[in-house]
């Protein structure tokens, strides 16, 4: 038990069904009686390697005057138990659980609150449809209340290729052990039983292509909880949080800015916020029951940018908005071309981009524009922008890509934002219905959430193609589409509020003492081969560093492969890692391979986990499946 900075921190259990144990670490201030509780539960160990996350961060609203908890779902880090997919039942079970403890623990006052970006955010908007007595109020960042229709999985019923990315993540996750030094006696055997469980998520993802029950299952109904919700517009959880405002219940409030997918004190994108004191208004409000004004802010509070030619957000205004967010018509854009034809070509790259979701605005190529507009007079545009058209396909099904580019008076390109439909999806139920060959069809494409000031002598251009690639995987059909009568409505900003929004400055906790590893030599670590040639590659620096508080130094390395398509419908993706955890008299490595091909009729998965303490081998299966690819 540590108690830095007047506050005590301690590692603590929380007991859930089964006789498993969930492991938490928990902050509180040292002085005064009980207070409200917050939890946020993610599987991303907050023993180390999210420890340089969460420390920022959570500490801060304990010096505030709560008791802060980061919790290890089953599974992962120091909880026992095993993690199978992405917010099961037993994990949203586990969550009401972990609140119901909480508030009554002796330190707790019986008010609690979720917090979360991202997976916590997840987890925590399905456990409030639980209902538990105890929850009172959340903050949630980066969340979807629907998965299949905004996650990492698909754009427009279109599978992401980066999907494979991501499942190569929570391979890599879910291999990796438990600290005996957190865990105590046991951990070989919870480790063994975690590599003995551990399978691709990306199987039962490939084998429901449609928004089947499997996905239903994982929605979160809209509740009537004090929400606040925070995105950027640079996350393509932009999209999912307005929707999720709009159909709120009870009292919610919602900021979105130029941020990628992180916290708003954090972010790489500017301008940063003051998030922590936002967060703090809203627990003091709804969890001690202090009127801190909150409810007199501006329904939506977004940052209106005039992107740079690099795709920069830095520059724009910050706008307040009433709610319902009904924006009205900024502009309609009518093209007059006769019918054209588009072919799957999937346009070459020498490397992959670092956003591989098209989530953010970035450089983007001019030549092959489908029609462009000169814009006159500065515009406005806010909230989803909407195509609609009238489409055929020489085959059943096919795929409509669209993006919207801001091209400034050099020629100069930048993209503001990208729809995608796969037209088996056209009819918006998530069930699959391809068009006939040849059938034509009226369709609407949404684009993704943006905020954007279109400049005077600027021109708005729409690009418009019959693939995704390299963002989205190909079609099944390979199809040529023929378009006609196009036409992209861009919305306006809703109502204005009578001011504009101010934020304080961005503030965070110490975080932890990290330092250069010390036993680790990098020139030892080496990835699985993919078995790819002549791939896309996207490999990050390393995550490398030592950890004080551990004693352990901690490295982990990845490769995202994704083979050229053929312009119809074979590709092959790879994510292999290679992480490493080393103290004295403890070493572990850990190798995971995860590679997707597609042929027409399946996808074909392969994978590899290989796993060594102290040199030597405890762990080494390959496994294979074939999913058929369905009607899509």
């Amino acid at each position: 038990m540590a108690e830095p900075g007047g506050l005590i921190e301690e590692w603590v259990r929380i007991p859930v069904a089964g006789g498993r144990t969930l492991s938490a670490r928990l902050w509180r201030p040292r002085a005064g009686g009980p207070v409200p509780a917050i939890l946020d539960l993610s599987p991303y160990r907050a023993f180390d390697l999210f420890r340089p996350v969460l420390e920022p961060l959570l500490p801060w609203w304990a010096q505030q005057g709560y008791a802060v908890l980061a919790v290890d779902i089953a599974g992962s880090g120091g909880s026992t138990g095993l993690l199978g997919d992405e917010y099961l039942a037993g994990e949203i079970d586990d969550a009401a659980a972990a609140v119901g403890w909480a508030a009554d623990q002796t330190w707790c006052d019986g008010a609690v609150g979720l917090s979360g970006l991202s997976w916590a955010a997840f987890t925590a908007l399905r456990t409030a449809a639980r209902r538990p007595p105890a929850l009172k109020a959340m903050v949630l960042g980066g969340v979807s209340e629907d998965g299949w229709t905004t996650d990492v999985q698909n754009l427009g019923g279109q599978m992401y290729a980066a999907r494979v990315d991501w499942a190569g993540v929570m391979l890599m996750f879910n291999a990796l052990p438990p600290d005996p030094q957190q865990f105590g006696e046991g951990w070989r055997a919870a480790w063994l039983a975690r590599l003995e469980a551990n399978r691709p998520w990306v199987i039962p993802w490939l084998s429901h292509p449609e928004r089947d029950g499997y996905w239903q299952a994982k929605a979160a109904p809209m509740g009537d909880l004090p929400l606040l919700l925070y995105s950027g517009w640079a996350d393509k959880y932009a999209t999912s949080v307005l929707r999720i405002a709009a159909g709120w219940k009870g009292p919610v409030r919602t900021i979105v800015g130029p941020w990628e997918h992180v916290t708003p004190a954090t972010a790489a994108r500017g301008p940063r916020i003051g998030f922590l004191q936002e967060a703090l208004r809203w627990w003091d409000q709804w969890l001690k029951g202090r009127d801190t004004g909150v409810m007199a802010e501006p329904p939506l509070r977004y940052w209106l940018g005039e992107p740079d030619r690099k795709g920069g957000l830095e520059r724009g205004v910050w706008r307040g908005a009433e709610w319902p967010f009904d924006p009205g018509l900024a502009a309609e854009f009518r093209t007059a071309r006769d019918p054209v034809v588009l072919r799957p070509t999937p346009r070459g790259a020498a490397a992959l981009s670092s956003d591989l979701y098209e989530d953010g605005p970035e450089p983007w190529p001019v030549d092959g524009l489908f029609a462009d507009v000169a814009v006159a007079a500065d515009l406005e545009v806010a909230s989803a922008p909407v195509l609609t058209c009238r489409v055929s396909s020489d085959r059943p099904g096919g795929l409509l890509v669209a993006r919207l580019l801001d091209i400034d008076p050099e020629g100069r390109a930048v993209r503001m934002t990208t729809g995608a439909l796969n037209l088996a999806f056209h009819d918006g139920s998530g069930r699959a219905a391809p068009p006939q060959a040849g059938e034509p069809i009226e369709v609407a494409l949404p684009f993704q959430a943006v905020a954007w000031r279109l400049k005077a002598g600027h021109r708005l251009g729409l690009s418009l193609a019959a693939d995704g690639w390299p963002t989205l995987w190909p079609g099944r059909a390979g199809a040529t589409l023929t378009v006609a009568d196009v036409v992209v409505r861009l919305p306006r900003p809703g109502r204005p509020a009578p001011a504009s929004p101010r934020f304080e400055a961005p503030v965070t906790a110490a975080g932890p003492a990290m330092a250069a590893a010390r036993w680790l030599d990098a020139a030892q670590e080496s990835f699985l081969p993919s078995g790819l040639t002549g791939a896309l590659v996207r490999a990050p620096p390393p995550f490398a560093f030592h950890l004080p508080a551990t004693g352990t130094d901690y490295r982990v390395a990845s490769r995202f492969e994704l083979m050229p398509t053929d312009a119809g419908r074979q590709a092959a993706a790879a994510k292999v890692y290679r992480a490493a955890l080393e103290r004295p008299g403890w070493s572990i490595r850990v190798n995971t391979r995860l590679v997707v091909r597609s042929a027409p009729s399946a996808f074909l998965v392969s994978w590899t986990v290989q796993a060594s303490e102290n040199g030597a081998g405890v762990f080494d299966r390959s496994g294979e499946a074939r999913i058929p690819r369905g009607p899509v």
